[in-house]
């Protein structure tokens, strides 16, 4: 930040133009995870998009300074939900800008710290659980036109990946700008945030039972005869359920899973029972 600047002998208000609001977005949107570290995670990139706000806001070395300090306390979140708190954060910035020096301003100021520590970790929970489930329905999609060879798999993987990270960082920016603390009143009395999260696990948990037939190859080859008649395994199970061999073997490696084995111990098992399965019919 530059640090010559007079303040304004006036008190005229300052209020952040569409274009600094846009600087600010695009900062934290189109740089996710750049400056991300042990110590303090995402606090350089939280304080790189303020930046032009808190220039903008402070005309003083000092101001700025304690501005500084204030946006640099640990920070970490999911990346396309830093628009939303970064939102408030700006809102109540602008707002103890235009407020004469008081204790009053000061607690203002240093409330952005707790808006951070409140909010960034359940909105990680709800931003990973979105995540999760929008990147497993976004790439079954596209390697249905990569397993058939044409580019329109990367390229699909490619615009709805960032339709949906941008969109989210930047509607939730501007909405919790507009609508400041009103956000977290309502959310309080909502329980929006953990009806969000619920709804989120119950999508990603239908969207990878989904997938499980499709991605997960069990298919039980061997006939029975008896007689002049041919029980064909795989058929009667289908009828019974569409994919319930591969769903019952995936559940059954996740509860290898929760009895504490190992990722490497179950790719081992899985190789193993490939190899048996074979000899005795069974595709694996």
């Amino acid at each position: 930040m530059s640090e010559v600047l007079e303040p304004n002998a006036q008190k005229e208000r300052i209020s952040l133009t569409q274009k600094d609001l846009t600087k600010c977005m695009l900062r934290f949107a189109i740089f996710p995870m750049s400056t991300i570290n042990y110590e303090r995670f995402q606090t350089l990139q939280f304080f790189m998009a303020m930046s032009p706000i808190l220039e903008k806001l402070y005309s003083t070395k000092e101001d700025r300074i304690a501005a500084g300090k204030r946006h640099m306390a640990f920070f970490n979140t999911t990346p396309e939900w830093i628009g939303f708190i970064i939102g408030l954060v700006t809102a109540t910035e602008e707002q103890a800008a235009n407020m004469p020096d008081s204790d009053e301003k000061t607690e203002l100021q240093d409330s952005t710290n707790v808006i951070k520590a409140s909010l960034m970790g359940p909105l990680a929970g709800i931003g990973d659980s979105l995540r999760a489930t929008a990147d497993a329905i976004i790439g079954a999609i596209s390697a249905g036109f990569a397993l058939s060879g044409s580019i329109l798999g990367a390229l699909t993987m490619f615009v709805l990946g960032n339709i949906y990270y941008l969109g989210i960082a930047y509607y939730g920016y501007f909405y919790s700008y507009k609508n400041g603390m009103k956000v977290i009143s309502e959310m309080n009395k909502t329980n929006i945030l953990e009806r969000i999260m619920h709804s989120a696990t119950i999508l990603g948990m239908t969207a990878l039972g989904a997938l499980i037939p499709s991605w997960v190859g069990f298919n039980l080859r061997t006939n029975i005869h008896i007689g002049d008649y041919v029980l064909d395994i795989q058929a009667e199970l289908d009828k019974i359920i569409p994919g319930l061999a591969p769903l019952a073997f995936t559940l059954f490696v996740a509860w290898l899973y929760r009895k504490n084995m190992t990722s490497l111990k179950l790719v081992g098992l899985i190789f193993v029972l490939a190899l048996v399965f074979s000899l005795i019919g069974i595709s694996l």
